[in-house]
């Protein structure tokens, strides 16, 4: 891997590890009724939706932790991991409450750019 792909990892990884620290907050908060109408989905409790917002949150920094330690192999297969069921969640959301979730859509692109960085040598 070049340096300059694995210096664009590790920032990415670190990006990851905060946004899936606020992602879990903040749906905890939206969860406990403290946030209104920042999450859709999180205030109704629909139990797929949560369970998949936590799912994103989780990847993002186990994939984050792997990005800062260069382990380019395991980065790979979290930021696919990512990628899908951030999108999954993006489209649940979309199909099922007709709402637009920009957070999923910024987790599928990190995953998205995770993969392809990862995947390079």
């Amino acid at each position: 891997m070049k340096n300059s792909n694995a210096t664009a990892l590790k920032l990415i990884g670190m990006i990851m590890i905060v946004f899936g620290l606020i992602y879990a907050v903040v749906g905890t908060l939206a969860l406990m009724g403290t946030l209104n109408n920042v999450l859709p989905g999180h205030e109704t409790q629909e139990v797929l939706v949560v369970v998949l917002a936590y799912a994103v949150a989780l990847f993002a920094i186990v994939c984050g932790i792997a990005c800062v330690k260069n382990s380019t192999a395991v980065a790979k297969v979290l930021g696919a991991i990512i990628a899908v069921v951030a999108l999954a969640s993006l489209l649940y959301l979309q199909f099922t409450q007709n709402t637009f979730s920009i957070v999923d859509c910024v987790a599928a692109c990190f995953g998205v750019s995770i993969y392809s960085l990862a995947s390079k040598k």
